[in-house]
């Protein structure tokens, strides 16, 4: 169109000039010759100055033309270009609704693209050589008169095995205030309690697997955030108490907790556990099926076992954990673990726990002879404990104590589950209180290797009724008679690590030391010790570590 423009404007350009040379020779007949060439003259120069405007009219008409073409095309061409762009877009977010939203952000992990649903996907390999070494077992030389037969009487235990190996999901939904977690653990090749060569089982380790491959549910939970600070959490976890099962294995200063936490703590139980936490102070509070009865090995006095078992096997009335942390400086992250690297800012935390708790033995009961059995099969059990950890940036001091008192009238001897004797004897153990103190204390030699020391202690304070099982035994079985007087234990512990890339793969060395007999109460496998009648046992630990 505007083609058609530009020629109709040229062509009225030539006509007016034709149009002005026929004026002008018309007008030769009536004038001069003289004033006809001035007068036409004027008249060319009058028509070039037009078709000089003219010209340069066209000349802006034709640019004006070019430049819209150029537009249009530019415009098809970001249109094509943009159309592409979406296209593209739209299929990078189906991929990743579809799962391709994945990496690694300290963990493998898969998230929707718009972060309301994310699952992390971890878990920890642990390799491990222990040898436990005890100067003399149980017999009747050792001990004239009384062979305890539940005990071990090989002088010399060594191997290797795999105390974890773990799978853990963890992550949320909805969002990121519903989280849930699932961790499991597959356990050894070996009974829950020890086989010995000449003697029957002897100490429970409920801890462990009781097959090889055999699957062990640790945490299943679902975790619900409700604002200012207030979460509430259902499933199986562990229970409020002690720092000594808050922080996990993996961050552990030894590769394992200490044999007073393994003892004293409450492990893990399935029930409602409600939590606040501000800046710098954590609440806890949590009622279960009961706390995990390993005070002493072998011999339970409350008999609970919570541990992933269906509601008609709970043997607890009630149960009410808690515990509360007191930040005083550092941060919560500083204090997820039992090691300070170099460089990290001075932490100090502060924490309390409690546990009450009823429960009645699910068996058929037969009191011991010659103790006051009450017959109500009633087992109290009250626990406190109390903590201190310091991180001092290179350094760590940690410091725990327990006491539990339980009033147990129906206690009675088990291994895996299964009390020992076909009567199912129960015993009357009367008010029986037990205390444990553990310190460490770590260094850094070098920023990739730490060093350690510790002390363990755990002792009887109230015997209550277990003197009287130095008598007849019930049910004709003598392995009652090893808790009719424990004494008290103690351990020294020195050890190092190598962190070669953090808690993530780590290798680390130890040896524990006992100088003094070990009361069958304290056997614990987890960490290589045995009872013994005599002094001077040790235990030397080695481990590999990865955590994924």
């Amino acid at each position: 169109m505007r083609r058609m423009q530009i020629g109709l404007t040229v062509g009225v350009m030539g006509a007016s000039g034709l149009i002005l040379v026929g004026s002008a020779f018309g007008q030769n007949a009536g004038t001069s010759d003289a004033s006809a060439i001035q007068e036409m003259a004027r008249r060319l120069a009058e028509i070039e100055k037009q078709n000089n405007t003219l010209q340069t009219r066209v000349n802006e008409l034709e640019a004006a033309d070019a430049d819209t073409w150029l537009t249009q095309e530019r415009a098809d061409q970001i249109r094509g270009v943009v159309t592409d762009v979406l296209a593209d877009s739209e299929t990078r977010a189906s991929l990743q609704s579809s799962g391709m939203n994945a990496g690694w952000d300290d963990g493998f992990f898969l998230q929707s693209p718009d972060g309301r649903f994310r699952l992390e996907v971890g878990g920890m390999v642990q390799a491990r050589y222990m040898y436990s070494h005890i100067r003399d077992g149980y017999n009747a030389e050792t001990i004239p008169g009384q062979e305890f037969a539940a005990e071990d009487d090989v002088t010399s235990r060594k191997g290797w095995d795999i105390p974890h190996a773990r799978l853990d999901f963890k992550g949320h939904v909805f969002g990121p205030d519903t989280r849930f977690r699932i961790q499991g653990e597959f356990g050894n090749q070996r009974p829950d309690s020890f086989q010995l060569y000449s003697n029957p089982p002897v100490a429970a380790a409920p801890e462990y697997g009781a097959a090889n491959g055999n699957f062990k549910l640790l945490d299943a939970y679902i975790l619900q955030e409700l604002g200012q600070g207030l979460a509430v959490r259902v499933g199986q976890f562990k229970l409020p108490f002690d720092r000594g099962w808050e922080v996990p294995i993996a961050y552990q200063l030894t590769g394992e907790r200490d044999t007073v936490a393994v003892h004293m703590g409450l492990g893990r139980s399935q029930g409602l556990e409600l939590s606040w936490r501000s800046d710098s102070v954590r609440v806890r509070a949590a009622i279960s099926d009961g706390a995990n009865d390993r005070l002493f090995s072998g011999f339970a006095f409350s008999t609970t076992q919570p541990a992933n078992s269906p509601y008609y096997f709970s043997q607890a009335e009630f149960a009410l954990s808690a515990r509360a942390e007191f930040k005083l400086a550092g941060e919560w992250g500083d204090f997820e673990t039992m090691t300070s690297p170099p460089g990290e800012e001075f932490g100090l935390l502060l924490g309390v726990g409690t546990h009450l708790q009823r429960s009645e033995v699910l068996l058929n009961p037969t009191s011991y002879n010659g103790t006051s059995n009450n017959g109500d099969g009633d087992n109290d059990w009250l626990a406190f404990t109390a903590d201190v950890t310091a991180n001092l940036g290179g350094a760590t001091i940690a410091a725990s104590a327990y006491y539990h008192m339980v009033n147990s009238s129906s206690a009675y001897l088990f291994f895996g589950f299964a009390p020992v004797g076909n009567s199912n004897p129960t015993f009357d153990a009367g008010s029986v209180g037990v205390m444990g103190l553990s310190l460490y204390g770590s260094l850094y030699l070098t920023e990739d290797v730490e060093g350690y020391i510790g002390f363990d202690y755990m002792d009887v304070v109230d015997n209550g009724n277990l003197a009287d099982l130095t008598g007849n035994p019930p049910g004709g079985n003598n392995i009652y008679g090893a808790y009719a007087d424990t004494s008290s234990f103690q351990g020294f512990t020195m050890g190092a690590t190598w962190y070669l890339d953090g808690e993530d793969l780590k290798w680390g060395v130890s040896a524990t030391y006992m100088p003094n007999s070990v009361s069958p109460a304290w056997t614990t496998p987890e960490t290589g010790l045995r009872s013994t009648p005599v002094s001077d046992s040790y235990v030397f630990k080695t481990y590999v570590q990865l955590l994924f």
